[in-house]
């Protein structure tokens, strides 16, 4: 994290704002982008009076008034019209992290039972616990909501960790309940506990179904009716991380759930009876770094999501899924009628998809979305018409996606600023939106007489003395005729209220755990010293531009204390907020920083290392105190270097650290296939003596340098040793280029005379040979085939030479002598390669080799009678041996003749000397007579 460039975020002032209790969002220090909707759909806000990251659900009741629920225990009552009402706060409201009052649902008879039903988690000693509930509402005189009473516990469970809690709730028209619940695992490392979403025996990564008195349905797939009260009887399908939200479809009755990820992938559920959605071994369609290699996760088959869309800032990416509902109402255009809506709490998206009755997606979400800027939505449901509705958390409004055909309604939207000293108050309306992309025009009434029409967004108005507050109007008019107002009251005479704050210093940061200290003083000058609420947030920022906050802990007094944060990536604000009698705020905030420090994991083979909260890369910057795992594969990544330990620590893959108050380097020790065999063998250490070198990759292979010789390893070769003069001619030679990895150890040949090594580069194969009287010779491609196929050194003996290339560039070949008989092998393109040796080889030379008589054209090879040896080459030539008549040449017209007549079966028999000159003729003798020959005459035989 780019430390400087959050010194400036240490510390914010934000202005002193005026609100009227139902109007829509102001300015709440939360920067947001221009909303984009389709053609004809507007949002409309309306204020719940729970506050910036509170809203955690709503629901509607039959008069069409709202339920709502903050994060810290809140129950508001939000009228069609009027202000907003708290009508309970629940005690012992644990919400730190991602818990608090989470989830809400009303009971489908409540015009008779005024029964709801919430979810929360609660402080209890030694911990917390997590509870669904069920509630009366009490109402007041003229009907409205007044109070909660008569709470029923109807699912409790322990808690461990302060996130993927319980969450959402749905009350079925058959009375049944439906509840699901997050893994409740440490999301800051690798933690076996996750796997309790595989367990049916416990309530954790589950969707529960439930009866009106909490046991199970008895259509769950794991009911024993025996005992309806038992965890799995209530399973209706696990393997979620946190499924964060669900609904039930109403066609199919199956729920559909958002899954939010851990590290890459998000994904969106329908959720089959029984189903298994995977985690933690699987996180959308992939295998979870980290988990996959726990033994709870063999055998665990992954339930493919209908979508899955990756982390990240891009058009289809997000960080945190919000899961939907599908709309059933009839306003909107008809390709939208029956979608299935969902959202993106991070990146401020929503999209629609559509499934079929078996849940396969048969139409993708929009690429690219088309609504985006939403707010932070983390709860969706319908208006009584059917009209999508989402809890926004980031502002604490209800945002209404309505539709209209042709043109749009404007909305209305004003922040204003106040100088006592001058009664003068600033209006702001510039954040009002027309969807149809209107120019707007403005009119301002200020609630004292005076009016300002068409005056723009922006007006200054002073106010007389005498009176201190007043209710203004903006209305805004698109070029239709079309308007839309909102309300803000004012107090022009009112101060704003001074906040000073004490912080721990711009410089500070601070170790997980540490404690961050402020303090904080308050005045006003009509109102005196005023008390001080705090609020945190856990500002969690994978990238700068994934940014998105946890509400956390708040408090009451001049001082407050909180420990930094675990949470990974992660710095912590702290706000001090007052508010006088008029209602006007002042709010400041202090940024707390991490100190971090890099953490590098390193191999001693190239390896698989992951710090797996960091999304499974290799080095990060974490922060001083973290506590979290570091994996290494079991294997390396040419897969045979197996994991033997990490460099002062534990032997196992998987080491729980906590980062200390410097940059890290942790080493992970692998014994390579060469270190497996050297190690594995005594004999061979005594062989090759001490290692004088590490390990070095060169290629396809690796190889280590030893007192007395190499081991190289390769995929193709595995484990081979190279030593002495084969060696030396192997390094000369750029051995592991030219001709590969060896695929044998230095061996004696079964002369007992020779030593070789045997190599391999792309399925050639290659030798080299070494005697004392020969040295070492490299011999590989047509050559070694060709060789090979005569014996090796059984025949022509060992190689005197490495292949050659030929004067003319043409062929190439290798000597090579068996006591003295020397031989070679040549090779021509077209040709193959041959093998001459002995006394045919012998002439062959005297004529100057192929520059003579051409590249022999098949190996030497015995006459039919058995009586002779030859090689034909290939410029018409010939050389013939047999014991009585020695080695000659023939060539020409005169060979052409011969092999007419028969070769040596005619008359003629064996060559008994080369072709000579008599006068002008051309002769060659032979057994049996001569042939002659002249241009004149061309080829003649004669008989003796």
């Amino acid at each position: 994290m780019a430390l400087r460039k959050l010194r400036a975020l240490r510390h914010s002032l934000v202005a002193a704002v005026m609100t009227g209790a139902l109007l829509p969002v102001v300015s709440t220090g939360v920067a947001t982008a221009a909303t984009a909707l389709p053609q004809g759909f507007v949002l409309r806000d309306t204020n719940t009076g729970l506050g910036q990251f509170q809203l955690t659900d709503f629901a509607y009741l039959p008069d069409q008034s709202v339920i709502a629920t903050a994060k810290n225990g809140r129950v508001q009552w939000v009228p069609a019209t009027g202000t907003p009402k708290t009508i309970a706060t629940l005690p012992s409201t644990r919400d730190a992290g991602d818990l608090g009052l989470a989830g809400l649902a009303v009971a489908p008879d409540y015009a008779t039972s005024h029964n709801i039903y919430l979810t929360r988690s609660i402080n209890v000693t030694g911990g917390y616990v997590m509870r669904l509930s069920r509630f009366t509402v009490n109402v007041d005189a003229a009907g409205a909501p007044a109070s909660l009473t008569g709470e029923q516990t109807l699912f409790e469970t322990k808690g461990f960790f302060d996130v993927h809690g319980i969450n959402g709730i749905v009350a079925a028209a058959d009375g049944t309940i439906w509840m699901s619940i997050g893994d409740n695992g440490d999301f800051t490392q690798v933690d076996p506990g996750a796997l309790r979403a595989q367990d049916i025996n416990q309530p954790y990564g589950k969707i529960l179904h439930l009866a009106a008195d909490g046991k199970g349905v008895p259509g769950n797939p794991y009911y024993d009716a025996a005992n309806p009260g038992s965890t799995a009887s209530k399973v209706y399908a696990r393997g979620f991380r946190n499924p964060f939200r669900f609904s039930i479809d109403p066609t199919s009755g199956l729920p559909v759930a958002g899954d939010v990820g851990w590290n890459t992938w998000e994904e969106v559920d329908v959720v089959q009876r029984g189903g298994n959605q995977g985690w933690p071994c699987w996180e959308g369609n992939h295998p979870t770094p980290g988990y996959t290699g726990l033994a709870g996760c063999a055998g665990v088959a992954n339930q493919p999501p209908i979508f899955e869309f990756l982390h990240g800032t891009g058009p289809m990416q997000g960080n945190s899924v919000t899961g939907g509902i599908v709309y059933n109402g009839s306003s909107y255009p008809e390709s939208y009628r029956g979608s299935y809506f969902f959202g993106d709490y991070v990146t401020h998206k929503m999209w629609t998809l559509r499934y079929d009755d078996k849940g396969t997606l048969t139409q993708a979400p929009e690429n690219p979305p088309k609504f985006t800027d939403i707010g932070g939505p983390v709860k969706f449901g319908a208006a009584p018409n059917g009209d999508i509705v989402y809890a926004d958390i980031l502002t604490g409004n209800l945002r209404r996606l309505t539709y209209t055909a042709g043109n749009t309604a404007p909305v209305a939207k004003a922040t204003t600023t106040t100088d006592p000293d001058t009664r003068t108050v600033s209006f702001d309306g510039s954040t009002s939106v027309d969807y149809d992309n209107d120019v707007l025009k403005y009119d301002w009434d200020f609630g004292d007489g005076t009016k300002a029409l068409d005056a723009g967004p922006k007006v200054n108005h002073a106010y007389a003395a005498g009176t201190e507050s007043f209710t203004a109007k903006l209305t805004v008019r698109d070029p239709l005729g079309a308007t839309g107002t909102t309300d803000i009251a004012v107090a022009p005479g009112n101060h704003t209220p001074v906040l000073t704050l004490t912080t721990p210093g711009d410089t500070a940061t601070f170790a997980v755990g540490q404690e961050v200290g402020l303090s904080a003083t308050a005045t006003d000058a009509e109102d005196g010293t005023l008390p001080i609420t705090w609020t945190t947030f856990v500002r969690h920022c994978p990238s700068e531009a994934t940014c998105h906050s946890h509400p956390g802990v708040g408090g009451t007094g001049t001082s407050f204390a909180q420990p930094f944060t675990e949470h990974p990536d992660s710095r912590m604000e702290f706000t001090a907020t007052v508010t006088d009698s008029a209602g006007v705020v002042t709010t400041k905030t202090y940024t707390a920083l991490p100190r971090q420090h890099r953490l590098t994991l390193l191999s001693t083979q190239p390896a698989a290392l992951s710090i797996p909260v960091e999304g499974g890369v290799s080095s990060a910057l974490v922060t001083e105190g973290a506590k979290f795992d570091v994996e290494a594969e079991p294997l390396g990544t040419d897969g045979v270097s197996k994991f033997t330990g990490w460099q002062n620590g534990p032997t196992t893959t998987r080491w729980d650290i906590t980062v200390g108050a410097s940059d890290m380097t942790l080493t992970a020790n692998y014994d390579s296939p060469i270190d497996q065999r050297y190690n594995g063998d005594a004999a061979l250490r005594a062989k090759l003596g001490v290692p004088t070198g590490p390990e070095v990759a060169d290629g396809v292979a690796h190889y280590r340098p030893y007192a007395n010789g190499r081991l190289y390893w390769s995929a193709v070769g595995g484990t081979k040793y190279v030593t002495g003069p084969v060696l030396d001619k192997y390094i000369a030679f750029n051995g592991l280029t030219v001709l590969g990895p060896p695929t044998n150890d230095t061996s004696v040949t079964p002369d007992g005379v020779g030593q070789y090594n045997h190599f391999n580069t792309n399925g050639a194969i290659g030798s080299i040979y070494y005697t004392a009287g020969t040295g070492a010779h490299a011999v590989y491609g047509e050559i070694r085939k060709k060789w090979a196929a005569l014996g090796y050194e059984r025949l022509l003996g060992y190689p005197t030479t490495d292949e050659q290339g030929t004067p003319d560039g043409i062929g190439r070949y290798n000597h090579f002598i068996n006591g003295t008989n020397v031989g070679s092998i040549y090779y021509k393109p077209g040709l193959g390669a041959n093998a001459i040796y002995g006394e045919i080889r012998k002439k062959w030379a005297d004529y100057g080799y192929e520059r003579g008589l051409g590249y022999p054209t098949i190996d030497e090879t015995g006459t039919p009678d058995g009586v002779g040896r030859y090689n034909h080459f290939d410029l018409n030539t010939s050389i013939y041996y047999t014991v009585a008549t020695q080695t000659h040449v023939v060539k020409g017209e005169i060979r052409k003749r011969w092999g007419v007549l028969g070769w040596e079966r005619s008359y003629l028999h064996y060559p008994t000397s080369d072709e000579y000159m008599q006068g002008s003729v051309y002769r060659s003798d032979f057994q049996g007579g001569y042939v002659t020959y002249t241009p004149a005459t061309g080829a003649v035989d004669h008989p003796w």
